[in-house]
Parts: C-alpha cells; sequence; structure tokens
C-alpha cells in the first residue's frame, strides 16, 4: 500500500521553486504482475507510477495541469498575492 504526502487540492510547489500548484491527484496505472509466482494466472493491479497532477495559474492567466514527480515537490502555504486568479466576484463599487 502506498503512503502518500499530499492529498488533493494540497498547495504544492516544486522544491527549491516559487511557483504555487493545487494537487489535482495521484498518477495509478495498471500494471500486469505473476500472482504467486505463476506466469498462467497474471493479475492487473493499480498502483502509484510516483507522479501527481498539479494545477496553477501561469501569468498569462492559462490554467495549466501537468504532472511531476511526488518526491520533487514540497508542502507550500497559499497566498492570494503568489496565485495569479481573479474572483468572478470581486466587484469594484
Amino acid at each position: 500500500m502506498d503512503t502518500f504526502k499530499f492529498m488533493k487540492d494540497d498547495w504544492v510547489k516544486e522544491k527549491g521553486g516559487n511557483q504555487l500548484m493545487q494537487v489535482d491527484e495521484y498518477q495509478i496505472v495498471e500494471t500486469v504482475v505473476s500472482q504467486n509466482g505463476s506466469a498462467t494466472l497474471p493479475v492487473t493491479k493499480r498502483v502509484f507510477s510516483g507522479k501527481v497532477w498539479c494545477t496553477w495559474v501561469n501569468k498569462n492567466k492559462a490554467v495549466i495541469t501537468q504532472p511531476f514527480w511526488e518526491d520533487d515537490l514540497e508542502p507550500a502555504t497559499h497566498r492570494q498575492n503568489d496565485f495569479h486568479s481573479y474572483s468572478t466576484l470581486n466587484h469594484t463599487h
């Protein structure tokens, strides 16, 4: 069983980087293994690939989603100044 460092919607950044990103999901892949060493009874299992899909908004306001190796990420603190998004509820009176 895999132990994950982050949860969906956690704020992360690449180690040594400053781009604030939000975790979308862990990449799960299917792999074929032999059950009890028997080559005649292959079993398909779902396993963690080591990659985490993250999303952020770049300076051009484009939404980017990209996979990163989990070990290349670290927790980040969400600060509105660092996140290039603009609320649709932001009204000027």
